[in-house]
């Protein structure tokens, strides 16, 4: 039995105060609790590992290519080491921002498991990643590229920067139906926004039934940054997972949502800045006395209180540390003072703006999680979330936003907005697939509706009410069949626990 499961079962026998936490004394080389991987039944199994030795150059020729084993000589750990405790992996720095390439050298030895069943994640850390300075613009892509047979590679995927992050990454395929990579077949299956297979011959790109004979990966746009390539894995298996909440306090936040979720025996978590609230000209905040009586009943009801800001500015783009740090430790303060403590280690980004200085701000000022937008499908691994200051998040109220990348007979294409239960269900489709815990939040509930749940609103804030209903219905049925579980705010997703 998991140290989460037990505490449910002893909050059920009412041996713990529902706001119990669990003892998070044990902890990951990372710092995250080692709850947070309650969702993992299987930590999977080793395809290939890394190092100058068994990575050939097929590409391109690198600036720096070497093994590195994250220690000096004295044992002191460096900046970056393997996650998986690997004693070597491949330190990898480009020579510009063109195309260059590794390729697995002597694949019958050097493959390690060739059976994937549809499914390969691998493990590399970005150093520097091109545009994450504030303001900047990102860029960097990753491909792996497999094949079945010695004809030849027959599928890419490719990774680029809406999957990509600084830190740690955990970049998976899952591949369900094989039909849908046989050209002209009709047949369709979705991937998460940014993961975009290529098919090049659709009769050896079935990897879920055919063992892999060869892996290269390729890389472009890389200029300035450094990967850390530690190994590539298959055979995982995690429970999917929704972390629900709103980014706006509005009535119908009262009205709709807390009796609906009240319903389903859920809590979720607010994120509302002061400065929305009461739009002062300035972004000195001098009263801090007024309360915000929807945000307290939020909370009243079991909501994490989470940190938003104190003036919603779009914090990737500032560019002075206390500016930044004002945002955070400002707010933070007034929510203690109401009270409403609970959740306030956790940050979701206004604008879901961040960069390289505020992320690192931030993460210094004692923020333990922070939620942005981009790899909106989060990944927990045995080893915890890759770089749990960079998770992502999708808002399903924008017609906009990114919704998912669809392959039909071999042929990929981009799908984009949400706001319509049929695209929102699309995503938690691919989340449950993937075994990967996503972050839908929402902000305005539009009762301007037909009912279909397929109304657009005409703005990138709102959704209608029956959008909202039916994709929650659609979560819940999906609970009550054991096949996702909705987290009790960010709290139960980050310390792996259940406060119902």
């Amino acid at each position: 039995m998991s140290l989460g499961d037990f505490v449910r079962n002893a909050q059920i026998l009412g041996l713990l105060d529902k706001t119990d936490k669990p003892d998070t004394s044990a902890y990951l080389p990372s710092g995250q609790p080692t709850t947070i991987t309650r969702p993992v039944k299987r930590a999977g199994k080793v395809v290939a590992l890394f190092s100058v030795a068994t990575w050939g150059q097929n590409g391109g020729v690198p600036a720096v290519k070497e093994n590195y084993s994250g220690y000096d000589a004295s044992g002191n750990q460096l900046p970056v080491a393997s996650i998986t405790s690997q004693p070597n992996i491949l330190k990898y720095v480009t020579a510009g921002n063109g195309n260059e390439e590794i390729i697995l050298s002597a694949p019958g030895t050097n493959l390690l498991t060739t059976a994937l069943d549809g499914r390969i994640g691998l493990w590399v850390y970005i150093e520097n990643q091109p545009g994450y300075e504030p303001g900047g613009t990102l860029n960097g892509s990753i491909a792996i590229a497999l094949k079945t047979s010695g004809a030849g590679f027959a599928l890419q995927v490719g990774f680029n920067s809406n999957q990509l992050i600084e830190g740690w990454n955990f970049l998976s395929f899952v591949m369900e139906d094989p039909a849908a990579y046989v050209p002209g077949s009709g047949v369709s299956e979705d991937h998460p926004f940014g993961v975009s297979p290529t098919v090049f011959n659709g009769a050896e790109a079935n990897i879920k039934a055919l063992p892999i004979a060869g892996i290269k990966i390729a890389l472009a746009g890389w200029t300035g940054a450094t990967l850390y390539f530690d190994s590539l894995i298959t055979d995982w298996k995690t429970e999917p997972q929704m972390v629900l909440g709103t980014d706006v306090t509005e009535d119908k936040l009262t009205s709709i949502t807390l009796p609906l979720f009240a319903q389903y025996g859920w809590v979720g978590y607010t994120a509302a800045p002061k400065r929305v609230w009461e739009a002062p000209a300035s972004k000195t905040v001098t009263d801090w006395s007024s309360g915000n009586a929807l945000l307290k009943a939020a909370y009243d009801a079991g909501w994490d209180c989470t940190n938003h800001t104190t003036n919603h500015l779009a914090n990737g783009t500032l560019t002075n540390p206390a500016e930044i740090a004002y945002e955070i430790n400002a707010v933070n303060a007034y929510y203690r003072n109401q009270g409403m403590t609970r959740g306030g280690e956790f940050y979701c980004s206004p604008q879901s703006s961040t960069s390289r200085l505020a992320e690192k701000v931030i993460k210094n000022l004692g923020i333990k999680l922070q939620r942005h937008a981009r790899k909106m499908n989060v990944a927990v691994t045995a080893f915890g979330v890759p770089n749990i200051h960079h998770v992502g998040a999708s808002d399903i109220g924008n017609h906009t936003s990114s919704c998912v990348i669809n392959v039909t007979g071999g042929v990929t294409s981009t799908v984009n907005g949400l706001q319509q239960f049929s695209k929102i269900k699309r995503v938690i489709d691919v989340i449950v697939r993937y075994g990967d815990t996503w972050f839908p939040f929402w902000h305005t509930i539009s009762v301007v509706d037909t009912g279909s749940g397929e109304d657009l609103t005409g703005s990138t804030l709102a959704i209608t009410r029956s959008a909202f209903e039916k994709s929650m219905a659609y979560i819940r049925a999906l609970e009550l069949e054991g096949k996702l579980r909705v987290c009790d705010g960010i709290t139960g997703f980050y310390y792996g626990m259940d406060r119902k």
